[in-house]
């Protein structure tokens, strides 16, 4: 049982998951020591660094989400926060009818099904990013908990449901990721897939790709907001300033800056001028988001050639399906576009939920720039500037109605009882399936409800069936000859 822990611990770390197939396909190309060590640690380095990014990203942006909530109370709303690791986490920990455990279980059952498909079908994909394969085995182990077939069953039925999204979702977001990348060998690997692939059609009808965000004239004399890190970190200290300006106004400086007398101790800037500490605020904001985007061109550089052994022996010409912070170097004007716009949908999202008397999220300026900024990058690709500002809009509006739903009607269940207490999932790749599971069980039952997915998974697995992989594997996807990737410009 300890064994089996540990080995639960370890496939929850995505830089180890990732270092580890690294390792496989290293040794499967039959690569030197030498090369396989430095190939292994610097997957992992490049995993470590993206993740240390995002939580110095996080870190900056925290504070700046608690002003935001001063300036915008919501003592009249029903609020909960969106925050799917929250969520699983919770869950797991308090370990509630052994869900911890058949969380593990369905994870490994599941990317077991997901290596089975990509290698009998034309999807060949892996999935390899970690935190996403881990609430979504999760996220699928809670809508099939919800039909009460037992755990046998949750763990089977979701497994098999969990593996076939992680072959399928890269796949219908590769034709995107082809525009957004100019290449073939990256696919896209996040619970968002949903609606960044929906608005990145939408793109398409109400814009122009040759109108891109990235081709945006800029005065002369404001040459310099064409640095990627100049310009968020001028969009960074125009939003910060704004939400510190409204907490001011709402609460006074002093509350912001010591906290309520009775305890002063905790002031959002631990004491510091609130002022100086907005501005620092934004420019670490932007320190991580640059920290992430090497940590991305150093993942390109090793995954996809370490790649190539799992291409020619586990999977013919397989292509890693990487975490969103992936594509954020080709576009990171769309990007920025992104997190302004998929704010302001999420308010105007917040109004509909207020005047329908339904559960709130609060806003979060984290889904505004992974999930927003992500939907305006795929959006740029096919539809330019417009399409972008559309998409980010969209994914804000549409997004929080989807999650607030799926927390009014209980669709991962009684996340409450549960110890999730306010906190409901955020990805809609989770929460659209929970909402139609939930609608088929009230329809037609649970027994139907559980076996519908699986139909059309079997469905799909058919359609896609790739006879001539089975009697000879294909070459594997060519690499530049020193076996590193473009670089992508930013």
């Amino acid at each position: 049982m300890a064994i089996l822990n540990v080995l639960l611990q370890l496939v929850q770390i995505p830089a180890v998951i990732i270092g580890l197939i690294a390792l496989l396909g290293l040794l499967l190309q039959g690569k030197s020591l030498s090369a396989t060590i430095t190939g292994t640690v610097k997957t992992i380095l490049s995993v470590l660094i993206i993740a240390g990014g995002a939580s110095v990203l996080i870190d900056a942006i925290g504070p700046i989400q608690e002003m935001f909530n001063l300036a915008v109370p919501t003592n009249h709303l029903k609020p909960f926060i969106t925050f799917d690791e929250g969520a699983v986490g919770a869950i797991q920990s308090a370990n509630i009818q052994r869900l911890g455990l058949i969380f593990g279980l369905t994870l490994i059952w599941g990317y077991l099904v997901h290596l089975i498909i990509s290698r009998i079908t034309r999807h060949r994909f892996i999935y390899l990013t970690g935190h996403m394969i881990w609430i979504h085995a999760a996220g699928f182990a809670l809508i099939f908990h919800t039909l009460q077939l037992g755990d046998f069953w949750t763990i089977a039925l979701a497994g098999i449901v969990d593996g076939a999204y992680m072959t399928f979702a890269p796949a219908i977001a590769q034709p995107f990721m082809k525009k957004i990348t100019g290449r073939d060998d990256i696919g896209f690997g996040h619970g968002q897939t949903t609606l960044n692939v929906a608005f990145g059609y939408l793109g398409k009808v109400v814009g122009d790709p040759k109108k891109s965000t990235e081709n945006m004239r800029v005065p002369k004399s404001l040459d310099f907001f064409r640095d990627v890190a100049v310009s968020t970190s001028a969009v960074m200290l125009v939003v910060t300033f704004m939400a510190a300006g409204g907490a001011v106004w709402a609460k006074g400086a002093d509350y912001i800056e010591h906290g309520d007398p009775h305890n002063r101790e905790f002031g959002i800037t631990g004491g510091q001028n609130w002022m100086v500490f907005s501005f620092m605020q934004a420019l670490t904001f932007t320190a991580g988001m640059m920290i992430m985007l090497y940590g991305v061109r150093l993942l390109i550089a090793e995954i996809v050639p370490a790649f190539k052994g799992i291409g020619m022996k586990i999977v013919p010409n397989a292509i890693p399906a990487l975490d969103v912070p992936v594509i954020f170097p080709f576009a990171p004007k769309a990007l920025v576009i992104g997190l302004i716009v998929g704010f302001g949908g999420q308010l105007a999202g917040i109004a509909v939920l207020a005047a329908l008397d339904w559960p709130v999220p609060i806003p979060s300026v984290i889904v505004a720039f992974f999930a927003s900024g992500a939907a305006a990058i795929f959006a740029n690709a096919t539809g330019g500037l417009r399409g972008a500002v559309v998409a980010a809009f969209g994914w804000g509006f549409v997004g929080w109605l989807l999650i607030s739903a799926a927390y009014k009607f209980d669709a991962f269940g009684d996340l409450t009882s549960l110890r999730a207490t306010d906190i409901g999932f955020t990805v809609p790749d989770l929460v659209i399936p929970a909402l139609i599971i939930l609608g088929l069980k009230l329809l037609m039952g649970p027994i139907a409800a559980a076996v519908i997915p699986v139909l059309v998974v079997l469905v799909l697995v058919i359609f896609s069936f790739d006879t001539k992989r089975l009697v000879k594997s294909q070459p594997a996807t060519e690499q530049p000859a020193d076996g590193s990737p473009d670089q992508p410009q930013s």
